[in-house]
């Protein structure tokens, strides 16, 4: 008993242990709610702060402070009052600064709280919320952001969950945090709300309509991002969970590029805290309510006022006149500073007014042209629909010009707010008779409707009908007229909109759906394809199935294929479609279309967008698919060029594409798309967009006034064609010029010029020049004046979202562009013109012209961010304004007889601002209770604090001065100045940047500034938006300044031609009358050059005695001459000189070509040693005996001699018994441009020479720098004769090797080279094969060019017979001669080209300025042209000097030198054309012995971009010690397609090997300078003609070999005596037609038939030789030329055969022997030829096309199916064309068959038996064997049936016919 009691007792404790524990686990029954009995009060606050995150900047906000009571109704409905709102504003430093009370927000925002308002509330979910009809949907949003804090959402069984919860914000992503406090009888909530994660956000866009999302990556580069986090406190009472305290923190931050710490935040906070609860019930409302739904913010149906100023709307009238009546009043003369301002609010009243009053203020101000301008306008920038409305009613009655019309429409429908009223206005608007009389007016508005459906129908998923009606009846209407011009319109309004509805009416004007599409033009095709792009976007798997089948299509035109290829990439097509379009490349045969494919695959494979990535790798593995050979494709054929970049980093990127499209019909891009795109924070925006197409205009161009089809050939031709099997003539194309222009994806216009546009166009500009002239003549002489002012652009991106408290939190972009120009233009003619004067007469007409033009441009940017509401506005502004005039006034004299222009104008007598820009950031405070007036502060404040780090070290003396001046007397000219301050103010807490520089013009009294002032936020944090808050200020300014006396006029005076001379020195000397042209020449000869100062320009060199020592260096000179370093001093030692040599010397005029101081082939160690030793440049070298070289020495010489070919040392060329101090590029250059009987010019020299008697022999003692020895000995390939030995010393290792006269008869030379330590040679031509060794081959950089200059002037020795004293003074006479020809100075031999003048006037005097003087000498054998600069001041030596001149084929070179008397700086270049390892090349050379440090410091910042930028092209880079004021560029061609790449710049070498050219370069043989006649610069105007010589085709058959215009080779032996059709014109003129057949008189003998004009030509071999037939009339055999009376056409005898030559009818040129024919064609027969020679469309695998248009299988079948039918019996040709029938039986599909050729194969005719035959390959037709079918010719169309198999038969090709059937 015992027992169970004990048992019992613990059961029962174990179940009451179990049910304590159960209770305990279990959640308090948590139901948030209200009583319905009682009342609950409630303090409500809540605020919103935008600005920085930062502290200590300013921030604008809001905050509302109120009682809220809460009072039941029933169980679930409550009454919500609002007590005593009290509104606050904060414009000030956060947070040093306090709210403010606004009694006026509070007064206007009260009202609408002295209602209840009415909601439902169960289990803490917010039902619908009731309010009284006439509330403000802000005060109703401010309930809903109250309620908002009573949404919670309760799970028993969890404490930690998440949910997608309903909100003011949408449904958003929340987390919800339970804790409870069981022992008080409280539990906290913690609620989080992701704001980036919501299912149906409450936002708003406007603007942003072309912006599309990426699909990748979106959320994480968004530009704004928001968190709401929501503390709740509830306690159990009475049963129920009571709300007691709520605190919601909201975060919006926005971060323009992406920047993790640079972000802009908006805060928002509420606290509800419950004060009192009563037992009450509430009492229902007198005033009706309605519902205004749940929680979710609703946007204002009108939206709000830009935030950039708060207008009342009680009388927009009166308010729209003031504001016209400020704009045009304060603006008649230039733009006031708050024009854009007042614009923008013209533009919100407009927005705000109904059509009546529009009307009524139309009707005021429609007769004043400036007030309606403006109006019109604003109305138009509106976007409502009563200003659409208002410019319907415009066009309907007529008060619009064309013009206004035009910009109206236009800027009404693309800027109009997109909702169902607008559509249907637009729609009707677009139906309006007078818009659709006239094209472009309609286009204009076919195309903005496009854009307002396109906007509409992008809110919603699905697109009205009754929106896409009025395009898709234009698009059957013009498909079933036939317009094309309907036909195009309709299908980019189809592009613009880009609706997957309209898909089905895309399909009719593509050739996949019907066969009636391919009749349709190419152009209307392609701009189907193109309407696809855009609908793609919504629905790419069926745009892509229509388009890969038009792309795999290969009959289709290869310009529609290209086009879809490029959509369908667009579409960004997965790994399984690019795969395909890969497989159709690799089959495809077109070379354009695979070319396009294959580019556009490798661009997009490199492309670094985060949307293309999936694509970019698709491609990247179907590029290894595809053959490399079509990326070796020229640019002949169709490309894709794409260019992108994008940051990671910032999320913004950028990309281009460029799509280049070829057609067969000519050898340029007859297609070119360029567009360009936009990326940032996962968005992307197609921002612009430009195509061009032309068609047939080369025939419009070419078009030759020669009647083709009335010639007698033409119709032989047409007869000839008829023979051959399917032949036609191809399509004229009707010409065309298309041009498109899309801004965001839609475009806004285009225009198409066809033949009729073409033909008026030509007709105006042939026919009425004198009418355009006289027209232009009379406007001048009336004058023109006039003002025009114009917006051209109005921007507006806004972008609303709700904050926690019910108040909107607004980012907005608004930009307004202004232009405006005023011109006053009078002319006068003197003699005056008559009413019917000649156009002849104005060039006998003096000209006067006074004008005064003030064009100017105002761009106005405001951004920002904050609460914006119809009552109040709180943000953040980022103002920005760029105001640039350029005012031009001047009076101009245009005497076009005398050929002088003189043009004067004032100088600066104030300030004028050119360029004016600021920048300001401010907190902005605005409400409408105080309309005009607004708190603004600065968002960095005065004292904010700056980095310490950044703070100046400040010692215990102080700066002189804060800003300098500097001047250079000796280096800039006496008139400028340059000053430059920059000045960093840094107060104790403040950074302001400050920088003024200006540039001074003494000499004009006036000076250009320019002016910053800034102060940003980067020293809080250096991110891109800290730089953009702040203050900046800058500005370009032409201000006066002071001078000695006041100058009235500034004229710049051109004077051009023979009288060029005169002025020059009538300018100098203004008493004396100006030269006549019949003066002496010598006498204005020398007072030109004294009045240039050109003796101290080129003022000769000093002259000393002879001496025994060496010259030190204070008795050095400096070189003066021009092309010499005036910084480099040459001391040299010589021997005793003739007399002849020195008068020699003294008369002698270096050529530029003389004053090199370094070869281009010469190595690199040398340069470097000898600039290192400027002072040892010159060393002694003296001829001496072989025997005072030790044996080391002479074997290094012979070495070096027998590796270089040359035998000779540098002074092997001087004359006997001088003795001439050289420097390197004088004794270089005279070698090379000297032949054997003349003497060497290089004793003439600017350096100190000096004389030495120790020398006395019959040779010469020359010294030269011991580089040049190298090179002579490099360069000279062939001597044979002697020369003596030179010793060249360099640094430490200089030697004087002395010996007698007899080395000069010695055999060979001794050359010594030492270079430091050591040196070695290598060529790129014996020794290129040692180098490869040595280096390798891909180390290009180390071969050395070699100069093609050099090697045809090679420096030549002087036989030792010849050296003696007489010969000596006969060559000194002759090198005087040769000085005289090539004058240093070219004033010496020519006069003036042009003389210009720069004149400050005083009194009508000229006192001083700029001279710019010009000489050429362009015909003469050394093409070359002088430009000297000089300040006219008397005290100024300050001059520019620029010498250009073109010294052989091979050669050219220029320098430019400056600073007093040109001596103090220099730059000087050459062009060398030459060989690189082996191949033809071209060296650029820049060298700068001196430059001023400004010009040093923009070229080292400059420099620093080189390698990264060669690195980003590919270049390899090596380390290396060049030259240091040196750079070189040498472009080595290594295939036409191909070349080698090094640039050698001071420290580093950059090189390339194999860069692919984009068009093929001719390669041949060089020819030699001496064969060109001058001008010799017509070889570098020949090069682009050689170039484009290279591109013509060339046709050729030799032997039985066939060369195509393609460049196909293959071999045919031709059927005995059938003319074949060699080349023929196909188009419809048939202007030419080339036959060929075998002759039969010798093995490979040919003759030809040709067809042109009015001749038919024969030309056959007559015992061996040629007899020319024209018209049937016989030739002379030898010696002929024949000229066509009536057609251009020439015919004579070249290299043993004729020559035909008729440009005019297509053939270049034709040459005919006998065995070969060579036919060369124009490039603008591109496409249009055919016959054997092909279709010259560079479609080489194509090439084999016959008549009919297919494809022959092998050259047989392609030969035979040109040849030309003969009838019977009456030709010589046997052989015509048949179908067969295979002889043998096949099985196809398992019947038995008997098969016919789809083919034509040769046969003989009947009556005659095949002697010869060869195997062909033709396709066969097969049908069952019990079919009756059989071959009958002409009847049984076999090649329109399907091929079945191919196999081989025997075609006929010789026939003997002894029994020939004549009837056949």
């Amino acid at each position: 008993m015992s027992g169970r009691v004990l048992f019992a007792f613990t059961m029962r404790g174990i179940i009451l242990a179990l049910t304590l524990t159960l209770v305990g686990s279990q959640k308090f029954d948590i139901d948030p709610g209200f009583s319905s009995r009682k009342s609950y009060l409630y303090s409500y606050e809540g605020w919103v702060l935008s600005g920085l995150q930062e502290k200590n900047v300013a921030k604008a906000g809001l905050r509302l402070s109120c009682k809220l009571e809460i009072s039941g109704l029933s169980d679930n409905t409550y009454l919500l009052k609002i007590r005593s709102p009290q509104f606050e504003e904060y414009n000030g430093i956060w947070p040093r600064d306090s709210f403010t009370r606004s009694s006026k927000i509070t007064q206007i925002v009260s009202s609408c709280f002295a209602q209840p308002f009415k909601f439902e509330y169960s289990s803490g979910r917010v039902g619908d919320i009731y309010g009284p009809e006439d509330s403000a949907e802000m005060c109703i949003n401010i309930v809903r952001g109250i309620l908002n804090m009573l949404q919670i959402t309760i799970k028993k069984a969890q404490n930690v969950y998440e949910l997608q919860e309903a909100g003011i914000g949408g449904v958003c992503h929340t987390r919800y945090v339970i804790q409870e406090d069981r022992k008080n009888s409280r539990v906290s909530v913690t609620k989080t709300v992701d704001q980036n994660n919501c299912q149906e956000k409450a936002k708003k866009s406007i603007g942003m309509a072309y912006i599309y999302p990426c699909p990748a990556d979106v959320m994480k580069g968004r530009l704004t991002k928001g968190t709401s986090a929501f503390t709740f406190k509830l306690k159990q009472s009475d049963g129920s969970t009571l709300i007691t305290e709520v605190v919601s923190q909201q975060v919006h931050e926005i971060s323009p590029l992406s920047e993790p710490t640079g972000v802009a935040v908006t805060e928002a906070g509420q606290h509800l805290t419950l004060l009192e609860v009563r037992s009450e019930r509430g009492s229902p409302s007198d005033v009706p309510l309605q519902s205004y739904g749940g929680l979710r913010y609703r946007f204002p149906e009108v939206l709000p006022q830009m935030p950039l100023q708060l207008i009342k709307t009680k009388n927009p009238e009166q308010r729209i006149e003031e504001t016209l009546q400020h704009i045009v009043s304060n603006n008649q003369q230039d733009f006031h500073d708050d024009v854009p301002y007042r614009f923008l609010e013209l533009v919100q009243l407009c927005r705000i007014t109904s059509t009546d009053t529009l009307e009524s203020i139309w009707r005021q101000y429609s007769d004043k042209p400036r007030y309606r301008r403006w109006l019109l306008s604003a109305v138009s920038a509106a976007g409502t629909t009563e200003a659409l409305k208002f410019i319907q009613t415009r066009i309907r009655n007529d008060d619009l010009n064309y013009l206004q019309t035009l910009l109206s429409v236009s800027f009404a429908l693309h800027l109009a707010k997109a909702d169902e009223h607008t559509v249907s206005v637009a729609a009707d608007l677009i139906t309006d008779p007078r818009i659709q009389k006239s094209p472009m007016i309609q286009q204009v508005a076919f195309l903005g409707y496009s854009s307002v459906v396109n906007r509409y129908c992008s809110q919603s998923s699905a697109c009205p009908k009754e929106a896409l009606q009025p395009i898709h009846d234009l698009a059957d209407e013009a498909i079933s007229k036939g317009r094309e011009d309907k036909m195009k319109l309709a299908l980019k309004c189809i592009g613009n909109i880009g609706e997957p509805a309209s898909i089905k009416r895309v399909t009719k004007f593509l050739p996949i759906s019907s066969t009636s599409a391919s009749d349709i033009p190419i152009h209307i095709q392609i701009d189907a394809i193109m309407a696809l792009r855009k609908i793609a976007w919504k629905d790419p798997k069926t745009v892509q199935g229509y388009l890969i089948q038009i792309l795999a299509d290969q009959s289709l035109p290869p310009e529609v294929r290209m086009m879809a290829c490029a959509v369908i990439f667009e579409t960004r097509p997965a790994l399984p479609l690019v795969t395909t379009i890969a497989n159709v490349a690799m089959k495809e045969r077109n070379l354009q279309v695979a070319s396009f494919v294959y580019s556009h695959m490798k661009a997009l494979s490199k492309s670094r967008l985060p949307y293309m990535y999936n694509t970019s790798s698709a491609c990247n593995i179907a590029l290894k698919l595809l053959a490399p050979k079509l990326d070796w494709l020229s640019y002949r054929y169709s490309k894709v060029v794409h260019i992108g970049t994008y940051s990671d980093a910032y999320k913004v990127g950028a990309a281009a594409d460029v799509f280049v499209m070829n057609s067969p019909g000519t050898m340029f891009p007859s297609a070119i798309i360029s567009k360009l795109m936009a990326l940032s924070a996962g968005s992307v925006a197609d921002l612009v967009e430009v195509g061009v197409r032309v068609e047939g205009l080369t025939d419009v161009i070419m078009k030759q006034n020669i009647p083709f089809a009335e010639y007698p050939t033409y119709k032989k031709i047409k007869e000839i064609g008829k023979t051959l099997l399917g032949w036609k003539e191809l399509p004229t194309e009707s010409p065309l010029i298309s041009v498109y222009f899309k801004v965001f994806g839609q475009e806004l216009g285009y225009i198409n010029i066809d033949k009729e546009v073409l033909e008026q166009v030509t007709k105006a500009v042939t026919s009425d020049q004198d009418t355009v002239i006289k027209r232009i003549a009379s406007q001048i002489r009336s004058g023109i004046a006039g003002q025009w002012t114009q917006p051209v652009w109005v921007g507006e991106l806004r972008h609303i979202i709700p904050t926690c408290t019910g108040l909107p939190l607004e980012y907005g972009a608004y930009t307004t562009a202004l232009a405006r120009a005023a011109a006053q233009v009078d002319g006068k003619v003197t003699p005056p013109l008559t009413g019917d004067f000649r156009p002849s007469q104005l060039l006998e007409s003096t000209v006067q012209i006074r004008s005064d033009i003030n064009p100017s441009f105002y761009v106005y940017t405001v951004a920002t961010m904050g609460v914006n509401t119809e009552y109040f506005q709180h943000t953040v502004e980022i103002q920005g304004k760029v105001l640039t005039r350029v005012p031009v006034k001047f009076d101009a004299k245009i005497d076009v007889k005398q050929k002088n222009i003189k043009i004067e104008t004032n100088p600066s007598r104030e300030e004028t601002e050119i360029v004016v820009g600021s920048h300001r950031a401010f907190a902005v405070s605005r409400n409408i209770g105080e309309v005009g007036v607004e708190k603004k502060t600065s968002i960095l404040p005065g004292d904010a604090s700056s980095n310490i780090a950044e703070e100046p070290f400040k010692s215990s003396e102080k700066a002189s001065s804060e800003g300098f001046t500097m001047q250079g007397a000796d280096s800039v000219p006496r008139k400028q100045t340059y000053s430059s301050q920059e000045n960093l103010h840094r107060g104790s807490e403040r950074k302001i940047q400050k920088q003024d520089i200006c540039a001074k013009l003494h000499n004009f009294g006036s000076q250009i500034c320019f002016s910053r002032r800034s102060r940003d936020a980067s020293f809080i944090k250096n991110t891109y938006l800290h730089r953009l808050i702040g203050d900046r200020d800058a500005k370009i300014t032409l201000k006066p300044v002071q001078t000695d006396a006041d100058i009235d006029k500034i004229q710049l005076e051109i004077q051009a031609g023979s009288r060029a001379a005169s002025k020059i020195i009538h300018m100098v000397n203004p008493e004396s009358e100006e030269e006549d042209e019949s003066s002496p020449y010598e006498e204005v000869q020398a007072k030109l050059k004294k009045i240039l100062g050109m003796e101290s320009v080129f003022k000769a060199p000093n002259k000393t005695r002879h001496r025994k020592k060496q010259p030190s260096k204070k008795e050095t000179t400096m070189l003066t001459e021009l092309g010499t370093d005036p910084d480099t001093k040459e001391p040299s030692v010589s021997s005793s000189v003739s007399s002849s040599v020195s008068s020699s010397a003294s008369s002698s005029a270096a050529s530029p070509d003389h004053k090199k101081a370094v070869a281009e082939d010469e190595n690199d160690q040398i340069k470097q040693a000898r600039n290192k030793d400027a002072s040892s440049k010159s060393s002694s070298s003296k001829s001496s005996s072989s025997s005072k070289s030790s044996s080391k020495n002479r074997s290094k010489s012979s070495r070096s001699s027998e590796s270089s070919g040359s035998n000779e040392s540098s002074g092997s060329s001087k004359s006997s018994g001088s003795s001439e101090s050289s420097d390197s590029s004088k004794s270089n250059d005279s070698s090379k441009s000297n032949d054997s009987s003349k003497s060497n010019d290089s004793s003439k020299r600017s350096g100190s020479s000096k004389r030495s008697g120790s020398s006395k022999r019959s040779g010469s003692s020359k010294s030269s720098d011991s580089s040049k020895s190298s090179d002579s000995s490099k360069s000279n390939d062939n001597s044979k004769s002697s020369s003596s030995s030179s010793h060249h010393s360099h640094g430490h290792h200089s030697r004087h090797l002395n010996g007698s006269s007899s080395s000069s008869s010695k055999s060979s030379s001794i050359s010594h080279h030492s270079h430091g330590h050591h040196s070695r040679h290598l060529e790129d031509g014996s020794s290129s094969s040692i180098y490869s060794k040595i280096w390798g081959e891909d180390e290009i950089y180390r071969y050395h060019f070699k100069s093609a200059h050099r090697q045809e002037f090679p420096k030549r020795k002087i036989p030792a017979d010849k050296i003696s004293g007489t010969h000596s003074s006969t060559r000194s006479s002759h090198s005087s001669s040769r000085a005289a020809s090539w004058p240093k100075f070219l004033g010496d031999i020519k006069a003036p080209e042009l003389a210009v003048f720069l004149h400050r006037i005083r009194d009508n005097k000229k006192i001083g300025g700029l001279q710019l003087v010009v000489y050429t000498d362009i015909d003469s054998v050394k093409p070359r042209i002088q430009m000297f600069v000089s300040n006219l001041t008397d005290s100024s030596k300050w001059k520019l000097c620029a010498d250009a001149s073109v010294l052989n084929a091979h050669k050219a070179a220029a320098y430019l030198k400056w600073g007093r008397n040109c001596q103090d700086y220099k730059i000087s270049t050459e062009l060398v054309t030459g060989r690189f390892a082996a191949h033809p090349a071209v060296q650029a050379k820049l060298e700068w012995p001196k430059v001023p440090s400004s010009v040093r410091s923009i070229g080292e910042w400059f420099y620093k971009f080189i390698p990264g930028a060669a690195f980003m092209l590919g270049f390899s880079e090596k380390r290396d010690k060049n030259p240091s004021r040196q750079a070189r560029v040498i472009v080595a061609l290594t295939s036409p397609r191909t070349c080698d790449v090094v640039i050698k710049l001071p420290d580093v070498i950059l090189y390339e090997k194999a860069m692919r050219l984009p068009l093929s370069l001719p390669v041949g043989s060089r020819i030699p300078a001496s064969e060109l006649q001058p001008p010799i610069w017509n070889v570098f105007a020949e090069g682009p003609a050689a170039v484009i010589e290279n591109w013509k085709a060339r046709c050729s058959v030799s032997h039985n070999t066939i060369s195509t215009f393609n460049g196909v080779q293959f071999n045919y032996t031709m059927p005995e005596n059938c003319y074949h059709i060699l080349a023929q014109d196909c188009s419809s003129d048939l202007k030419f037609l080339v036959m060929m057949r075998s002759a039969g008189e010798g093995v490979n003998t040919k003759a030809i038939n040709i067809k042109l004009g009015s001749h038919d030509i024969d030309v056959h071999p007559v015992n061996g030789q040629l007899k020319l037939l024209i018209d049937g009339v016989a030739s002379p055999i030898t010696d002929v030329s024949y000229v066509s009376p009536d057609a251009p056409l020439w015919i004579h005898s070249e290299k043993q055969g004729l020559v035909l030559v008729a440009p005019a009818y297509g053939i270049d040129k034709l040459h005919f022997d006998g065995n070969t024919v060579k036919i060369q064609v124009a490039l603008w027969m591109a496409g249009k030829t055919c016959g054997i020679c092909g279709k010259y469309d560079a479609e080489w695998e194509q090439e084999y096309r016959m008549p009919n248009g297919y494809l022959a299988k092998d050259a047989a079948s392609f030969g035979h199916s040109w040849i030309l039918e003969e009838k019977p019996c009456r030709g010589a040709c046997k052989l015509r064309r048949s179908f067969v029938k295979l002889e043998k039986t096949v099985q196809l599909v398992g019947v038995e068959s008997k098969c016919y050729s789809t083919e034509p194969v040769l046969r003989c005719m009947k009556g005659c038996s095949a002697t010869k035959t060869t195997p062909v390959t033709v396709g066969f037709h097969c049908l069952p064997a019990d079919s009756a079918t059989s071959v009958t010719d002409k009847q049984t169309k076999f090649d329109q049936k399907s091929e079945d198999m191919k196999d081989t038969v025997d075609a006929h090709i010789a026939c003997s016919c002894e029994n020939e059937d004549c009837s056949a």
